[in-house]
């Protein structure tokens, strides 16, 4: 198979988030096959935030001396060990919290490196096509991991078991395709101070349309796919396993699909961009808080849908950003920032769970929803001034 460059390190990538995102619709077939408590499922869910945050800023400076090309190996090689700890893990809770710590911290590894290297193999294309590439790559795993592992977890023989074993695979060959692909810019540069980076994200562009965007990537999609099921019932002629990975590769689809519009209006306005993404997640929560109020089968569905479009909006609208004011020198640190920005929201279904332990789980999802209108407020308002630059 002839595959450019891009296309390989697009396939690295999209092994990476199917590896991240496997996890989603195990979260039922643990506690139906093993007892474990809502909050220990969702607490496993978040805690490779854990493992993620710290590499992604360490990849990121790391890249700069020894190259992305040396952060994606260390990365595949990560997730083949996290697959194979989750894979020993079915009896063990120590086991997938090891499996999802070192996942999370494999994701780091690829996702700021990744995503600069990316933009360094699209050169050719126009500004902002790298971001767009690697964020969509991304997305296109994180969808696919919980489908393939719905559909088996479900119908297949080993439901604790198989799904590891074809990410396994999955994530082999995607190895094998980056392993050697060239790398133009081999780094050995300067390692950017952490003066230099904190001054850069510190820019008002950064901190008053990233920052209070950014969680809501995945703040909308764990919503969509690991809370309101919860609340809504099965969806009929699906069990429940199978369910709940159709309703994360619905929500994340969503966002795949949608991406590849936003290419020309996030290229040239990527703030709204942003603040229309938010606008549709304070939609989505409102639409979430209904489900929990009056539960059915089918708010679920509209809520994937919903919170998926916002989903691939803010992320496309934030990375476009980021790649358009950032310098080379600093594209994989801030980067990393963004992601680490992104990934607050994999702590929301926790969070909710253990406030919906003392309150009712509508009224934590109506705050939820108070709290994205005033973000588009800000954003919308913000939108009108001239953000570029200091």
């Amino acid at each position: 198979m002839d595959l450019r460059p891009w296309h390989r390190l697009a396939a690295a990538l999209t092994a990476v988030g199917w590896g991240a995102n496997q996890f989603a619709p195990m979260l039922l077939a643990y506690r139906i096959e093993r007892g474990l408590t809502e909050q220990v499922v969702t607490g496993l869910l978040a805690v490779y935030v854990g493992g993620l945050i710290p590499a992604l800023l360490l990849a990121a400076w790391w890249s700069q001396h020894h190259g992305k090309r040396p952060m994606m190996r260390i990365s595949v090689v990560l997730m083949l060990v996290a697959s194979l700890l989750l894979l020993a893990g079915a009896d063990s809770p120590a086991l997938l919290l090891a499996g999802r710590v070192v996942g999370g911290i494999g994701v780091g590894f690829a996702m700021g490196p990744g995503t600069a290297w990316m933009k360094e193999l699209s050169s050719d294309a126009p500004a902002g096509t790298g971001a767009r590439r690697a964020s969509l790559a991304l997305t296109l795993g994180f969808a696919l991991g919980p489908i393939v592992s719905g559909v088996s977890a479900q119908w297949l023989p080993q439901p604790l078991h198989l799904p590891y074993v074809l990410h396994l695979l999955a994530q082999v060959l995607a190895a094998a395709w980056v392993w050697n692909v060239v790398e133009a810019d081999a780094g050995d540069h300067p390692i950017p101070s952490v003066r230099a980076v904190v001054a850069h994200v510190l820019q008002r562009w950064f901190v008053s349309v990233v920052v209070p965007a950014a969680p809501w990537v995945f703040g909308c999609a764990t919503v969509a796919f690991a809370v309101v099921p919860s609340v809504t019932g099965p969806l009929p002629g699906l069990p429940r396993i199978a369910a709940a990975g159709a309703t994360a590769g619905l929500t994340l689809g969503t966002s795949v699909f949608l991406q590849p519009f936003m290419k020309r209006l996030a290229s040239d306005h990527p703030q709204r961009v942003v603040a229309a993404g938010m606008g549709v997640g304070t939609l989505g929560m409102g639409i979430a808080t209904a489900a929990a109020v009056w539960p059915a089968w089918w708010w679920l569905p509209i809520v994937a849908v919903v919170l998926g479009c916002a989903h691939g909006l803010v992320l496309v609208g934030s990375m476009t950003e980021v790649e358009l004011n950032t310098p080379h020198h600093l594209m994989a640190p801030a980067t990393a920032v963004v992601y680490c920005l992104t990934y607050i929201g994999f702590l929301v279904p926790f969070a909710i769970a253990v406030v919906a332990t003392v309150a009712p789980t509508w009224a934590v999802l109506a705050a939820g929803a108070g709290v994205a209108l005033v973000t588009t407020v800000w954003l919308v308002v913000n939108g009108r001034r001239p953000v570029l630059g200091g």
